[in-house]
C-alpha cells in the first residue's frame, strides 16, 4: 500500500497542466484550453473551512495523514466560459491525469459532477450543490494504467451552461460515497484542463431585394416582387477566415406550410405565386459549422404585370435615324418618357457595345434623362426599357442614331523618353478651327487647325501605354473626340542598309548597324550579337553610333541597350534579320539516325539544297568519281550515292545558277557503318511460318565468323566463307517484326559494331471484307454478294481457293489492286461460312480463313432493261423486272414501284415477274419482299431503276 500523509500535501509542488494533443481546427472554428479561474478542495478533517488555489495535487477521496488521522477530500475546479459567449461548442474534453494512487488493486469509482459555484461561505459542512453527475469511471482491478488517464466529452454540458447563459462552470472531483472513506481508494490528480472548439453562428442584416434596390418590405407596406427577384442580406461573421453562405426562404403568409428555401445567387424564380399575392420572406446565414438565426420576417407582393409601352427616347444632339449628330466623344442628353405609365420608375439602358446603366424617373410614371458619350462615329444604338418598382422591364426601345465622324485621326511619331515626339492631327470636318490633345490625363494642350492639320511635340516623361486624347474644336465648341493608346519605349532605333528583311545579304557581305537613341544623354550602347558576350561601342556627338559589320551565315538576333552618362541603361531593343549561306548544304536523314542502318553497299538518299537565289541545279562527285548534273526546279533535290569501301566516303556538292556560275562547294565526308550488311530471301521480309534466308556480309577484310542473334534469342556463330558472307535460315512463326544482330569477328579475334536491323514479316492469311457481315443479316437466297479478298503475302501468293459452305471449292487469280473481287450466291437463310485460302506459285497454302456472315430472306430482283442503278431503257421502253429466291415457301411478292403497289403470284420454283414502262425520265424504287403461305413475309429488297433520257 502506499501511504500520502497530510503533510504531503501542504508541503507538495504544484503541477503544471497538461495540454490535449488535437488536430488542427478545420477552417474558422476557434480552439481553447478555457481558463481555470479557481480551484478549491475541501477537508474532512476541517469541517468549517475550504482550502482556495494551494500549492498542491488535488486531492480526492481519503488519505491518512503523518498522524494515522485519516482525511476525506474533493475537489473543485472553476472554468471561465466568457470567451464562449455566443458560440456553439463542437469539441471540448475534461481530462488530467492521476497524479498518485493510494492502492492500483483496489476497485474505485471516481465521480466528476457539475455543482453550484464554490462561494464565501463553501466549507465541508456547506458544500456546493451537485446539480448533474458528469460520470462515473472505475478504477483498480484491471486498469491498464495507474496512474491513468480521466477524461470525457464535455460538448453538451458546456452548451447547456451556455443556454442558460452562465459566465463559469465548475465541476467536482470525488469518491463515490459507497467508497469515500476508504484509505485505499485515495488519489491526487494533476489540475484537469477544459478544452473546447467553438464557433460563432453568422448572423445577418440588412435583408432587402436588389434590381431595383428596395426595403426587405411590412406587413402593411410590402415590397413589390417580380416573376424573377434578386433577395439579398448581408451575412455577419465575427470569425476572421470565414465564409458564410445565405439561405433564403419564403412562403405565402396565409398558407405557411408552403414555406421553402432557396438560394438568390442570380435571381429567384417567383413564377407560381399569382399577380398580387402576399409573401413572407426570412433570411439566415450559415458557415461551415453553424446555421445562424432566421431575421426578421420580411414581406413582398407579386407584381408580374410589367408596363406595357415602351419607352419614348427623343434626343436633339443624336436625332433618331440617318441625320448625323453630335460626334464621337461628345455626350448627348437623352430623353426619356414613360407614357404616363405610373408603374414606372426607372429605365435601365445598354448600347451596342455592352455598355449599360440605368437612371431612375422624377417621378413614377414620368420622365428621365440618360447621358451618354459615344465612343465611335457611326451608327449607334441604344437598347431601352421601362422598369416599374417590382424591377419589371416593358418593351424594348431600340433608339438608332448616326453619330457624326468629328474626331480628328491621329499619328504619333514617338521620339522616345525626354526627346520630342511628334504628333500630327487631321480633321475630319472642314468647319474644324483648333485641335487639343491631352497626355495621361494631363493639361489640355490647344493648337490651331490650318487647312484642316497642325502639328505639335512634346515629351513623354516615361516608358509604358500612355492615352492621347485628341479632340476637335470649332472655336471653343467641342465636335469631337477620340483616345489614343500609344506604347511608349526608350529602347534604341536600329537601322541598317545592307542587313534587314527587304535585302538578302550573302555571307562575307560587309556593311553597318546604326544606333539611334530613344532618350536623353546617351553616351553609349551595349549589344549583344548571337548570345555572345556584350560589347559597348561609344555615342557619338549626336548620340548616336555606328557598328561595322561582316555577314555570316544564318539567323542572327541583335539586342542594344542605350547608356547614360548615369550609368543607367534603357529598355532593350531586339533586331533579327538573316544572311544567306552561299555553301549549299547536303543532307542525309539515315546517317542521323541512333541506330545506324548504313553501311558498304548500301545506298544514302542525300537531299541537296541552296539558298541562293535563282538556282537551276546542282552537280556532284562522289568518292572521286566523274561529275554528276542533276537540274532542279527549285532550291532542293535529292540523289542516291552507293558507298563501296570502309573509311572515308566524300560527297562534293555545287549549286548550278541560272547566269552560268556556280556556288562554292560543300564537302560531305562520313565513313559507313562497319557492322556487316543483312539482306534476306525474300528481299525485305519474310512471311508468317514460311522459312526465309539472312545473309551476312562482312565489310572488313580477314573476317572468320559471325556472331548473331535472332528475335533477341541467345547468340550464335557460324563461319564465315572466303568471300566474308554467311547465310542462316530462320521461319519466324507471327507476323510482324523480328530483329536480327550481328557482328563480325576476323582472325585476330577484333570485333567489328554490331549491327541491328528490324526485320518485316508478312501475315500468310487472306483477309476478307464484305457489306455482309455475322451480326446483321442482308440479302437473302439467290442475292449475290461480294467480298474482297486481301493478303500480305504477296507476290508469293498468287491465286485465292474459296468455299461456300460446303459448296465446291473455286479459284480465282489474285488481281492487280490491293484487293480482289468475288462473287458469292447464298444457298441458306442465316448462318452462313466463305473459307479462303491463297496458294502460292510453288504451290504452298495459306492458313484457313473463314468469314462468318448473315443471310436475310430478301428476295433477288433482275432486270435486263433497267439494271439496278445505273441509267437504263427510256420514256416508254418496257421492263421486265424478274423476282426469285430470297428463302424457300414463297407462293407471292408484294412490291411498290414509285410508291404505287402491287402484288404478284409466285411460281412452283418461288418465281414471278413483272413489267413497267416508265412515262418519265426519272430515278425512283422498286421495293420488294415475298410473302409465304402462312402469311409470314421476307425482308425488303430495295432495287433503284434510273430511266435513261432522250
Amino acid at each position: 500500500m502506499k501511504r500520502i500523509g497530510a503533510a504531503t500535501l501542504a508541503t507538495a509542488v504544484g503541477v503544471a497542466a497538461v495540454v490535449l494533443a488535437t488536430g488542427q481546427p478545420a477552417l474558422a472554428a476557434d480552439f481553447a484550453n478555457l481558463p481555470l479561474s479557481s480551484w478549491a478542495y475541501l477537508d474532512s478533517q476541517s469541517p468549517t473551512s475550504k482550502f482556495v488555489n494551494p500549492q498542491v495535487a488535488p486531492p480526492v477521496g481519503t488519505l491518512v495523514d503523518d498522524a494515522n488521522r485519516p482525511h476525506t477530500y474533493r475537489s473543485y475546479f472553476t472554468y471561465d466560459l466568457t470567451q464562449l459567449k455566443g458560440t456553439v461548442v463542437h469539441n471540448s474534453y475534461l481530462y488530467t491525469y492521476e497524479d498518485a494512487v493510494t492502492d492500483c488493486s483496489t476497485a474505485v469509482t471516481i465521480e466528476v459532477w457539475r455543482t453550484a459555484p464554490v462561494k464565501a461561505g463553501t466549507t465541508w459542512n456547506n458544500p456546493p450543490a451537485e446539480l448533474e453527475k458528469l460520470i462515473s469511471a472505475g478504477r483498480g482491478q484491471g486498469s491498464y494504467y495507474c496512474p491513468g488517464y480521466l477524461g470525457f466529452d464535455m460538448v453538451e454540458t458546456l452548451n447547456a451552461a451556455l443556454g442558460r447563459n452562465e459566465k463559469s462552470i465548475t465541476v467536482e472531483y470525488r469518491i463515490t460515497a459507497a467508497q469515500e472513506a476508504d484509505p485505499r481508494a485515495g488519489r491526487t490528480f494533476q489540475l484537469p484542463t477544459l478544452s473546447s472548439t467553438s464557433n460563432h453562428p453568422p448572423t445577418v442584416s440588412d435583408p432587402h431585394l436588389e434590381s431595383p434596390k428596395r426595403p426587405c418590405g411590412t406587413l402593411t407596406k410590402p415590397s413589390p416582387a417580380a416573376a424573377t427577384t434578386m433577395f439579398k442580406a448581408t451575412a455577419n461573421d465575427p470569425d476572421e477566415g470565414d465564409y458564410a453562405t445565405v439561405l433564403y426562404a419564403i412562403w405565402p403568409v396565409d398558407q405557411p406550410d408552403q414555406r421553402r428555401e432557396f438560394y438568390s445567387y442570380y435571381g429567384t424564380d417567383l413564377s407560381q405565386y399569382a399577380d398580387g399575392q402576399l409573401l413572407a420572406w426570412q433570411a439566415r446565414a450559415s458557415d461551415y459549422y453553424d446555421a445562424g438565426p432566421w431575421s426578421k420576417t420580411c414581406y413582398v407582393i407579386m407584381d408580374k404585370a410589367p408596363p406595357a409601352n415602351p419607352p419614348v427616347v427623343t434626343s436633339k444632339l443624336y436625332p433618331e435615324g440617318n441625320i448625323q449628330g453630335g460626334g464621337a466623344g461628345v455626350t448627348g442628353r437623352f430623353r426619356v418618357a414613360a407614357g404616363d405609365d405610373q408603374d414606372v420608375v426607372a429605365f435601365s439602358w445598354r448600347d451596342s457595345g455592352g455598355n449599360s446603366g440605368s437612371v431612375k424617373a422624377r417621378q413614377p410614371g414620368r420622365t428621365a434623362v440618360i447621358e451618354y458619350t459615344p465612343k465611335r462615329a457611326w451608327i449607334e444604338t441604344l437598347y431601352v426599357h421601362s422598369v416599374d418598382a417590382a424591377g419589371n422591364r416593358g418593351p424594348e426601345k431600340a433608339y438608332q442614331f448616326w453619330v457624326a465622324d468629328t474626331a480628328p485621326s491621329a499619328e504619333v511619331e514617338v521620339g522616345g523618353v525626354g526627346l520630342p515626339s511628334t504628333i500630327s492631327l487631321t480633321a475630319r470636318k472642314p468647319e474644324t478651327t483648333a485641335f487639343g490633345y491631352q497626355v495621361n490625363g494631363g493639361p489640355q494642350i490647344r493648337v490651331p487647325a490650318v487647312d484642316g492639320k497642325a502639328t505639335d511635340q512634346f515629351t513623354f516623361t516615361e516608358v509604358g501605354e500612355v492615352a492621347i486624347v485628341v479632340s476637335s474644336y470649332v472655336k471653343n465648341k467641342l465636335i469631337g473626340q477620340d483616345t489614343l493608346r500609344i506604347p511608349v519605349t526608350d529602347s534604341p532605333q536600329v537601322e541598317s542598309a545592307e542587313f534587314n528583311f527587304d535585302n538578302e545579304p550573302i555571307a562575307g557581305k560587309t556593311g553597318s548597324f546604326t544606333f539611334k537613341p530613344r532618350n536623353a544623354d546617351v553616351v553609349a550602347y551595349e549589344y549583344v550579337l548571337d548570345n555572345e558576350a556584350a560589347q559597348t561601342v561609344a555615342a557619338a556627338a549626336d548620340d548616336t553610333a555606328v557598328l561595322p559589320w561582316t555577314a555570316t551565315a544564318g539567323w542572327h538576333m541583335l539586342i542594344v541597350w542605350s547608356v547614360k552618362a548615369d550609368g543607367s541603361k534603357s529598355m532593350e531593343a531586339y533586331y533579327q534579320f538573316s544572311v544567306l549561306d552561299p555553301v549549299p548544304s547536303a543532307y542525309a536523314p539515315t546517317l542521323e539516325y541512333l541506330t545506324r542502318i548504313d553501311g558498304v553497299g548500301l545506298p544514302v538518299e542525300f537531299y541537296l539544297s541552296s539558298q541562293l537565289p535563282n538556282v537551276t541545279g546542282f552537280a556532284y562527285r562522289f568518292d572521286g568519281g566523274p561529275e554528276t548534273v542533276v537540274p532542279s526546279y527549285g532550291a532542293s533535290v535529292s540523289i542516291t550515292v552507293t558507298p563501296v569501301h570502309t573509311g572515308d566516303n566524300t560527297l562534293i556538292v555545287e549549286a548550278l545558277l541560272a547566269d552560268g556560275t556556280r556556288s562554292p562547294a560543300k564537302s560531305f565526308t562520313w565513313r559507313p557503318f562497319e557492322a556487316p550488311v543483312i539482306t534476306t530471301d525474300p528481299p525485305g521480309g519474310g512471311a508468317a511460318a514460311q522459312p526465309m534466308t539472312l545473309t551476312f556480309r562482312s565489310v572488313l577484310p580477314d573476317t572468320r565468323e559471325f556472331r548473331y542473334s535472332l528475335d533477341f534469342g541467345e547468340y550464335q556463330t557460324i563461319a564465315a566463307r572466303p568471300d566474308g558472307t554467311a547465310t542462316v535460315s530462320f521461319t519466324p512463326q507471327w507476323d510482324g517484326w523480328f530483329s536480327a544482330r550481328v557482328t563480325g569477328i576476323a582472325q585476330d579475334g577484333t570485333t567489328s559494331p554490331e549491327r541491328e536491323m528490324t526485320v518485316p514479316v508478312r501475315d500468310t492469311r487472306v483477309s476478307v471484307w464484305s457489306q455482309y457481315n455475322e451480326w446483321s443479316p442482308r440479302g437473302g437466297i439467290g442475292v449475290p454478294g461480294d467480298f474482297a479478298l486481301s493478303t500480305e503475302w504477296k507476290p508469293e501468293v498468287v491465286e485465292y481457293l474459296y468455299r461456300l459452305n460446303d459448296g465446291q471449292e473455286q479459284v480465282t487469280p489474285i488481281g492487280d489492286s490491293w484487293n480482289t473481287m468475288v462473287r458469292v450466291v447464298p444457298d441458306r437463310n442465316g448462318p452462313n461460312t466463305l473459307t479462303v485460302r491463297g496458294r502460292t506459285a510453288d504451290g504452298r497454302l495459306s492458313p484457313v480463313t473463314e468469314y462468318l456472315f448473315q443471310v436475310g430472306t430478301a428476295p433477288q430482283v433482275f432486270s435486263e432493261a433497267y439494271p439496278r442503278d445505273t441509267a437504263g431503257g427510256g420514256v416508254g421502253v418496257e421492263g421486265r423486272f424478274e423476282f426469285s429466291g430470297g428463302t424457300a415457301g414463297i407462293t407471292s411478292f408484294e412490291y411498290t414501284i414509285g410508291g404505287v403497289a402491287g402484288a404478284v403470284d409466285a411460281d412452283e420454283e418461288g418465281r414471278a415477274s413483272i413489267t413497267w414502262t416508265p412515262t418519265e425520265a426519272t430515278g425512283l424504287y422498286l421495293v420488294v419482299k415475298g410473302r409465304k403461305a402462312d402469311g409470314t413475309t421476307t425482308d425488303e429488297t430495295g432495287y433503284f431503276i434510273v430511266v435513261k433520257a432522250g
